[in-house]
């Protein structure tokens, strides 16, 4: 396996109620998922839930615009825009499709990543997140590569595009205040594919847009209620961050003088997360390393070796 180097309807329902409730139960990602889209992804995975901080504390503001305030979560790492009553209308960013390592990937479960820009989910007032972007993993020993889009609590898509290690990835959410509808959309640069898909807020929910975020995530397996293994992707590269408030008043980079900076590490919960050979992996230790932003809108996550 590769040494990641330094340098660089009822399951959805009742996890939507939980996530709501902030009660995000976990279990031992013990049980196979046998139902399989056509996208070769597993019909229980969610791409992406709320941000979950290791411990259980909510997600937290930084003590100054501009600061970067560091904070561990199980599942999300990368950067989080919030502040106060501040709401957010758009956010965007290039994304390098990672090369994937299956080597070694015996969970039942297989081992999954996500990479994806959205808005919602940061804030403990946020059980939504709206969000488009890349969900690479190992189904099995099999790389897979799924384009998605997801306005969770409901289901993801998963439009039919090819995507390859290596491309070139546009993906943007903006928020239309006039029609209140979002616009998801994904390009993938190198090959010319590309969607678009304009939804509402989820019935019953409230899409507060009070973060707007990059993020490589650990995805969540709605059968077995546990964070999956997260696959080897080595180094994900996000680039050209860009947010802007919700009366388009001010625009900036994930670091901004107008609004907080959240440095997230995924970091292993108590009893949380396995490795992506199902191992257990002790509390605290890191799985997803953000480094430092550079021009304030550029930043590389780094897959670490106690995954597996």
């Amino acid at each position: 396996m590769r040494k990641p180097s330094r340098a660089g309807g009822a399951a959805v329902g009742a996890l939507a109620a939980a996530l709501t409730a902030g009660a995000f139960a976990f279990a031992p990602a013990s049980a196979a998922v046998t139902t399989v889209t056509s996208s070769g992804v597993p019909a229980a995975i969610r791409p992406s839930t709320p941000l979950k901080a290791v411990g259980g504390a909510p997600g937290a503001a930084a003590a100054a615009a501009a600061a970067v305030t560091n904070l561990q979560s199980v599942n999300w790492a990368g950067y989080a825009a919030s502040r106060g009553t501040t709401t957010f209308r758009f956010v965007s960013a290039q994304f390098t499709a990672p090369p994937l390592d299956c080597t070694g990937v015996t969970a039942t479960s297989g081992a999954w990543s996500a990479h994806w820009v959205g808005l919602d989910g940061f804030r403990s007032t946020s059980a939504t997140v709206e969000q488009t972007g890349l969900l690479a993993g190992c189904n099995g020993t099999t790389p897979v590569y799924a384009p998605f889009w997801e306005m969770f609590p409901n289901a993801p898509g998963y439009p039919s595009i090819t995507v390859s290690a290596n491309d070139t990835i546009s993906l943007s959410v903006y928020y239309n205040r006039s029609t209140r509808k979002f616009s998801l959309t994904f390009s993938d640069i190198t090959n010319g594919q590309k969607f678009t898909r304009t939804r509402a807020c989820p019935a019953g929910a409230t899409c507060r847009r009070n973060s707007a975020e990059a993020i490589s995530e650990a995805p969540f397996d709605a059968t077995t209620s546990s964070v999956l293994p997260l696959a080897d992707f080595g180094t994900a590269s996000f680039a050209n961050v860009s947010i802007t408030n919700s009366t388009g008043t001010h625009r900036g980079g994930l670091q901004s003088s107008f609004w907080n900076t959240s440095q997230i590490t995924q970091a292993a919960g108590n009893g949380t997360n396995v490795t992506i050979a199902g191992d257990a992996i002790a509390e605290g230790t890191a799985l997803d390393s953000p480094a430092a932003l550079s021009q304030q809108r550029n930043f590389t996550d780094q897959w670490e070796p106690a995954n597996g």
